[in-house]
């Protein structure tokens, strides 16, 4: 790929990007997410319209552009409760199929990794991910992520179960 990819989050005038990329990603790879598509299609709100709306400082999506259309995206929500707040989470990362094998994720979760640890209140970043998705999770490991635990039968879909996987990412000390 010659053109270049841009990483930053997403504004409240691509909301509908957003819409269109995240339906795709539950209808392509149901397995891998906790929300049916047939649920997010009818929902009125999708997953991070609020944050999108709000441009909260500690959440946000992260997307990839390539010439204006989004073709990645990377959620992260840090915990609002005092005791908590230092651990933030990683949901809904997906690029569209047509841009795989191109490092697009592995830039997306860079951005979205170092965006995050802007806040220096955030120590630790968590994610699940599905057990059956060697490729994602391979991609944590590179960036650090370490299992920390299993939850067998997490998801359940006409009587077909998924194991999940949980992750974290504990941030440098410098």
């Amino acid at each position: 790929m010659t053109e270049k990819i841009l990483y930053r989050k997403v504004e409240i005038n691509e909301i509908e990007q957003y819409h269109k990329i995240r339906l795709d990603c539950l209808k392509s790879y149901p397995e891998n997410f906790g929300t049916l598509y047939e649920e997010e299609h009818k929902s009125a709100n999708f997953k991070f319209d609020k944050i999108i709306t709000h441009q909260s400082t500690t959440d946000f999506l992260m997307g990839a552009f390539l010439n204006e259309r989004l073709v990645g995206i990377c959620g992260f929500i840090q915990e609002k409760r005092e005791k908590t707040k230092h651990i933030g989470e990683i949901s809904g990362m997906y690029v569209m199929t047509e841009f795989s094998g191109q490092k697009i994720g592995a830039k997306l979760l860079n951005a979205t990794i170092l965006t995050a640890f802007n806040n220096f209140a955030l120590e630790q970043i968590i994610l699940a991910v599905a057990d059956k998705n060697q490729t994602a999770q391979n991609l944590y490991k590179k960036f650090g992520f370490v299992e920390y635990g299993r939850l067998k039968n997490y998801f359940k879909e006409n009587g077909q179960y998924e194991t999940q996987i949980f992750m974290t990412l504990v941030r440098e000390e410098n």
